[in-house]
């Protein structure tokens, strides 16, 4: 199995689950962080299970992650300088400052996926251009060790995932854990 073409399809396919993934949250709902942790009637799995974060927030987090840390790192491997980020271990308050400036800007979904999208097609295009010689090459220093592209690539999709995942328990859970919890009282 060629790793390079299996994480480019990947890349695709994890656009499309997130896609999905936030369109599956009400409107209402995209800007709202989960309560549910909040109530009284919870206890730490449900702010474990729901997040700090609105919908809006995770999809914000994942754009932000994959400019300022995975297409950086991956153009190294194009000969570009190191972007002298650490990508496993980011600095929260420099994502902080540009999601203040978001939300100061006004939370504009549809711009938003579109930065999402344009960010894909160029991690592929990049992708495409790495050489095969290089792919595997431990070429960036993290705060966990040398990677290299196809770790890269990797962890962008799993980081996807991730958030995909909590995407979806916002869409399908947030009104029955809701009831759930009142019920309780």
């Amino acid at each position: 199995m060629d790793s390079k073409q299996t994480l480019r399809d990947r890349l695709e396919e994890t656009a499309r689950i997130l896609e999905w993934a936030v369109a599956q949250v009400p409107a209402q709902r995209l800007l709202q962080e989960p309560p549910h942790g909040r109530h009284p009637q919870s206890d730490k799995g449900y702010k474990t299970f729901f997040g700090d974060w609105s919908a809006y927030r995770l999809l914000f987090h994942v754009v932000f992650y994959e400019e300022a840390y995975a297409l950086p790192t991956m153009k190294h491997w194009l000969g570009e300088p190191h972007p002298g980020v650490d990508l496993i271990n980011p600095d929260p308050s420099v994502e902080e400052a540009a999601w203040r400036v978001e939300l100061e800007r006004g939370a504009d979904l549809p711009a938003l996926l579109e930065r999402f999208r344009a960010l894909r097609q160029e991690q592929i295009r990049v992708l495409e251009g790495i050489p095969a010689t290089e792919w595997f090459r431990e070429k960036v220093d993290t705060s966990r060790g040398p990677v290299s592209a196809a770790f890269v690539v990797a962890k962008t999709v799993q980081h996807t995932l991730d958030h995909s995942n909590a995407l979806m328990r916002n869409a399908l859970y947030w009104d029955r854990a809701w009831e759930w919890l009142e019920g309780q009282g």
